[in-house]
Order: C-alpha cells, then structure tokens, then sequence
C-alpha cells in the first residue's frame, strides 16, 4: 500500500517540457441540430472548467486553437485555458492551490507528478468515468498506444490521460555521413565507427552530440541491453546490474575517445548540430521545430532516423506530459473535464497537435489521419518518431520520481565531470533509488 505523503513537502526535486473540423462530443442532456452541433436541452446549465497548461509559442497557439474549437463544438461545456509559463512555474502553481485547496479542474502534469498527486488525493482515478457518455469507447482506449497509458497509472489506477508526447530521435547530417562513406548508423558500435573515422581525419565536428541532461539516452541504451533498471511493476531497482554498468562504460568511452559530447554552454545540442559541429545528434521529436530554421541558415543537409540500438534491441522511453483531472472538481465539471479529454484525444485531433508542435500522434488511427499523412510525405523528418511508436515505454512511475531523477543526474555529472568509476557510482545510486522507493512507496 502507498504512503501518504506530507502535501507541504510534496514535489521536493522535481524539476521537469488552422483549427480542423472537430466532432461534438454527445451526452444524455444534449440534443443535436440540422447542422448536426450539439446544444443544451432547455433548463440545462452550461458547465464551465479550467485548464492549466505550461504551452507557449506555437505549442500555445495549438493547444488555444483545439479549446477553442472544443467550446465551438458544443453547448454544454466552457474550458478556460490557462497559460501557468514552464513547467517548474505549473507545478508550483499547483502545489500552492493544492495547500489553499483552490485547484483548477483539470491540468497538464509531468508524469512524475502523477504519483505525488494521487497519494495526497488530488488527482481524481478516471477508470469509473472514462467510459461515460461523454467520453471514450473502450475501442478507442484500446487505440491508444500502451507504452503511452504506463506513465498514466498509478497502484493499478488510471490518473491521467497522455497528450504531449515526444520521442527521442537520432538528428543526423546527411552530408557529412556522404563525407565519411557511411549510412545512417542504426546500432551503437555503427556511431563508434563514425567517431573513429572522424577522429582519425581530425575533424573539428563530433560523431553524436548529447544533451547536457543525457540520463535518458543512458537508462534507453541500458534497457536496451537487457537491463530492468527499475522494473515499472515491482519497483525492484537494478541500476548498477553488470549490463547497466556496460552500457555506462561504453557511453562514456564514445566521450572519452572523442566520439561524443554533451552541449555544455550550449544549454542544448539542437544549436550545435544545427550549425554542422556535429554528425549526429540524438533529442526530442518535439525539438524538430528548434533545428530546422537554424539547420536552413547553416546550410545543413539534414534529417532524422530511429534511435541506434544496443545489443541489437529497439526501444525507445516516452517523454512528454499527461493531462489529469483534479478531485476537488464537481460531478458535473468532472463530466465536461472528460468530454475535454474525449475531443483532444480524437484521431484528427491528436494529428492536428502532432503536425502543429512536433509532439507525437497518441492513437493508431491518428497515423491514418488524411491529412496527417500528407504531413509525413511533406515533412520526412517527422516520421522516425512514428516508426518508435510501437516499442516505446513509459519510465516506471512512484512516489519521490523526482527525488530520485536527481540523484541520477547527480550521478550521470558525477561520472561525466568527477572521472567517477562507473560501477561504484551507479551501485550508490542504486542504493539510493532503493531508498527513495521503500520510504515513499
């Protein structure tokens, strides 16, 4: 059984990023038109919620844009968006409303998040009322990738709805690939061999660029390496296992030999890789928007691929965020929250917000979208993270995530910066994540 946790302590180290026409979702209450909308039967009083997000930019424009449209479609439910800035700046506004108890209805969530919430009793468990009138057929549940729905469910729960999703992709710069002879690498021995013949030309450019924040990429190669790292049912840790430690050893092998880096300065390696300093470059799918006009000034030659596998195994781990309902919600805003959900998860849609953000489709049908697949014929560099759909997995969701992410990003520097021995840094690491989990969960 999980712990309660002290609300005021929650969150401690959590430091995590052309409307279409658009079906009216129907209720008992609601009578449809000749124009086919839905309106409020006599008597019946519109239910109006809010909806806290961390979107700006074009990711901003979208996310109003399918409000909007959602409010159009439909008589019965108002949604008022609102922008909270980034991330940290949301969730703190969340953990202020949660001690004040003046919560909105529903909000944008890091998955990490989900956890914290539900044990406090904050969020709202979804299963009962997922499925009403005015929400999803069990189909379209079903339609939803599974590697999505993992970060959503907490002690075999549903708290959340996945909604801005990412992959990560290999960037890479066709023309320097051509200059070495080489395809596009597809396993990790392939990237070595580049580093090897760059170095060897004594190339000022780099093999493959890192974010400076590279925990993912490792914990990525070390599933892929057949390590459980941490088992997503069992909470059983197994960080410092002799095929984690490989893959640690041969990562910072690539940074030692000069094969690989991180963006230091940069703050990110978009910028690097956008002005040719590096062949490869592995980030967010959702960092395809960030790469192109800076690729176009630099003249780059560019485009993006599935991840390399180690140990010939694909797999890639789900970053993004989710969308959760807040338990202090009314029955009726609960009802209007989920109708909400309905809409934005529809094929056309979550299409819409994929082409519009450079965040993934959630469904399957959304792929067979018309107008999603003369998006990928028109914009090649976004279909490598569709092809990862179908062997991506969520990180294992707990209680004290975020305590726990940073102590691997305090591990991951240490053995970066400090020359730690890889097998000693991570058997403490384990041994902290052990903790982390038996104290919270």
């Amino acid at each position: 059984m999980s712990k309660k946790r002290n609300w005021l302590t929650f969150g401690t180290g959590l430091l995590l990023s052309s409307s279409l026409l658009l079906a009216a979702c129907g209720t008992g209450n609601e009578e449809a038109d000749a124009g086919g909308s839905t309106k409020a039967t006599e008597g019946t009083e519109e239910t109006e919620i809010t909806f806290w997000h961390a979107m700006n930019g074009p990711h901003q424009e979208a996310i109003t844009a399918l409000t909007e449209d959602f409010n159009e479609s439909q008589e019965l439910y108002t949604v008022e968006e609102m922008n909270q800035g980034d991330y940290e700046t949301l969730e703190q506004s969340i953990m202020a409303s949660g001690v004040s108890g003046d919560l909105p209805t529903l909000s944008q969530l890091t998955p990490g998040l989900v956890p914290d919430l539900a044990t406090n009793e904050l969020l709202l468990p979804l299963d009962d009322i997922l499925t009403g009138e005015n929400g999803f057929t069990q189909e379209e549940l079903d339609d939803i990738y599974p590697g999505f729905m993992e970060s959503s469910v907490y002690n075999e729960q549903t708290y959340a709805m996945p909604f801005s999703k990412s992959t990560r992709v290999m960037y890479y710069n066709q023309d320097l690939l051509d200059e070495y002879g080489v395809e596009v690498p597809t396993t990790w021995e392939d990237v070595k061999a580049l580093g090897e013949k760059m170095v060897a030309a004594g190339d000022d450019s780099i093999a493959m660029g890192l974010e400076n924040a590279f925990e993912m990429e490792y914990e990525t190669m070390a599933r892929q390496n057949d390590s459980t790292f941490i088992d997503g049912e069992t909470l059983e840790v197994d960080i410092d296992s002799p095929e984690s430690v490989e893959t640690l050893e041969f990562l910072m092998g690539l940074i030692d030999e000069g094969h690989a880096r991180t963006a230091g300065e940069d703050g990110f390696f978009s910028g690097p890789f956008a002005r040719g300093e590096s062949a490869l470059y592995i980030g967010s799918s959702a960092g395809l928007a960030h790469v192109g006009p800076v690729a176009e000034e630099n003249g780059i030659n560019w485009s993006t691929a599935e991840l390399p596998t180690y140990n010939d195994t694909p797999l890639t781990i789900f970053a993004g965020n989710d969308l959760g309902v807040f338990s202090s919600a009314t029955e009726e805003e609960q009802e209007a929250a989920v109708a909400f959900l309905s809409f934005l998860l529809e094929p056309e849609n979550t299409a819409f917000w994929s082409m519009e953000t450079g965040y993934v489709p959630i469904s399957k049908a959304a792929l067979e979208v018309p107008e999603y697949k003369t998006y990928l014929e028109e914009n090649p560099t976004a279909e490598a993270a569709t092809l990862e759909l179908d062997y991506g997995i969520s990180a294992p969701s707990f209680v004290g995530y975020g305590e726990y992410r940073n102590e691997l990003l305090n591990t991951m520097d240490d053995v970066l910066v400090n020359d730690a021995d890889e097998q000693e840094a991570l058997t403490e690491l384990n041994k902290k994540a052990e903790e982390i989990i038996s104290n919270n969960n």
